[in-house]
């Protein structure tokens, strides 16, 4: 299975909510990472689970006293700016396409190149003059 077809999985402190990343990867690899921070009373979740998507770990927790679990604001975090949120974003439309530029992908040569070109136009996009999230055109993924 491709990482482009493994489910998105929130990563967060299971005493008191916060959440630490979201990440695309398989089961067997959440749990390893869980495994390696048990020091930080890590546990995982599908976000298909929660009550909404996680769209900024920085600035949102696990309600852990609801079922299923509520995606909130936090209100003791740091609020990002409108830069730093779209940096998020980008970031996150660079990681679901990883998969497009490996080795062993399936696509051709041709649509590699696509996806090339579709991923230096993330990395080019200007989000540091960004004052605003809504009104953005991103670059088109390619089908």
């Amino acid at each position: 299975m491709n990482r482009n077809n493994q489910p998105r999985y929130v990563f967060y402190n299971n005493t008191d909510g916060d959440i630490y990343w979201v990440k695309q990867v398989s089961e067997g690899k959440a749990q390893q990472l869980c495994a390696k921070n048990h020091s930080k009373n890590m546990s995982y979740i599908l976000e298909s689970s929660l009550s909404k998507p996680v769209i900024n770990h920085m600035t949102e927790e696990l309600d852990l006293t609801t079922t299923p679990y509520t995606v909130r604001d936090a209100n003791n975090k740091a609020q990002d700016t409108a830069s730093e949120t779209l940096k998020i974003i980008r970031d996150r439309m660079l990681l679901e396409s990883d998969w497009t530029q490996g080795a062993d992908s399936p696509l051709s040569s041709s649509k590699k190149t696509e996806w090339a070109t579709y991923r230096q136009a993330l990395r080019d996009f200007d989000y540091h003059s960004k004052t605003e999230t809504h009104g953005v055109t991103w670059p088109t993924k390619p089908s």
